[in-house]
């Protein structure tokens, strides 16, 4: 069957992302999927309308072209076009791996100074890897091998954005690698799939590379709408706690009541801030994350619980 035409439109306004469905496919190997790495970001849709301007909105719509002026010198060069790309928009850090703790001090910098200032010391690089409209052609009834090659076309690197890398081929040494490297993981995408604008889609799917680590509760909110929240730390390089992230799902009713009490027993006297209260050592939690050993807590999930009896 020949692939579905392209639609002639106008340059529509915002459209929704295409979602992914969790869990690698039956048989990724079967020569019907494309692997990309899946970058540790915020979902973005540059939209370019030739010379008359351009913007950058979230998953949810908002329009955060402020937030990320670098991204002028990208409509700039696609200024001959009119045009709609979906990507991520990450924070490279000097390592090249994507740093979301540097891109959400941009997103919620509170007032201009800091947000100037984060923007000078954290640029952000869109990666792209999907065309949804193209002069005047709607390109989403195109199947991806077709999207990509005319990503191949209209791209080239710059200093804030590049093309996602894509492999049809050696699946498993890109799972593989990206595990090594503590990226988040890859998405697989099936050659023939059409995007569906705010569909949440099984042609495209995601495997995060999850990992558990131990680590002590150093603090916590009681819930009153929401679950509690537990403030995690681990060692830091002169051996004080650090702040690892928080975590609040995970854990049976019965185990939670448990790890309630427990740190109730270890509360400590000292003043509360924004009803965190600190806790003495002796609690520890099992979670399991995606990112890179050491950084924040990404989707963290609390798999068990460890109590010290000789302390509290």
């Amino acid at each position: 069957m020949p692939p579905p035409s392209p639609l002639r439109e106008p340059l529509p306004g915002f459209l929704a992302p295409m979602l992914l469905s969790a869990g690698a496919p039956a048989s990724p190997g079967d020569g019907l999927w494309a692997i990309e790495v899946k970058f540790d970001g915020i979902r973005a849709q540059l939209r370019v309308d030739g010379a008359r301007g351009w913007s950058v909105r979230s998953r949810p719509g908002r329009d955060c072209s402020a937030q990320f002026p670098e991204l002028a010198a990208l409509a700039t060069a696609l200024s001959g076009h009119r045009v709609i790309l979906d990507g991520e928009l990450v924070h490279l850090a000097a390592d090249g791996r994507p740093d979301f703790a540097a891109l959400r001090r941009r997103l919620t910098a509170s007032d201009a100074a800091t947000a100037a200032r984060e923007r000078a010391r954290h640029p952000s690089t869109l990666i792209v890897f999907d065309v949804l409209h193209l002069d005047g052609v709607g390109t989403r009834a195109l199947p991806y091998r077709q999207r990509r090659a005319l990503l191949a076309e209209l791209l080239s690197e710059g200093p804030h954005w590049r093309l996602a890398p894509s492999w049809t081929e050696r699946l498993d040494d890109v799972v593989a690698v990206t595990r090594e490297h503590e990226l988040e993981g890859v998405v697989y995408k099936r050659l023939d799939s059409v995007y569906r604008p705010g569909r949440r889609s099984s042609a495209w799917r995601k495997r995060k590379h999850r990992r558990e680590q131990t680590l002590t509760v150093g603090a916590w909110t009681p819930g009153e709408r929401e679950p509690d929240t537990f403030y995690l730390t681990r060692p830091g390089p002169d051996g004080q706690p650090t702040f690892a992230g928080a975590v609040q799902l995970g854990l049976d009713r019965a185990r939670r009541e448990r790890l309630r009490a427990a740190v109730i027993e270890r509360e400590l006297s000292t003043p509360r801030r924004r009803r965190i209260r600190p806790v003495a050592p002796g609690v520890a939690l099992v979670v399991s994350a995606h990112g890179p050993a050491g950084g924040a807590l990404r989707d963290a999930i609390i798999r068990d619980m460890r109590l010290d009896p000789g302390s509290g």
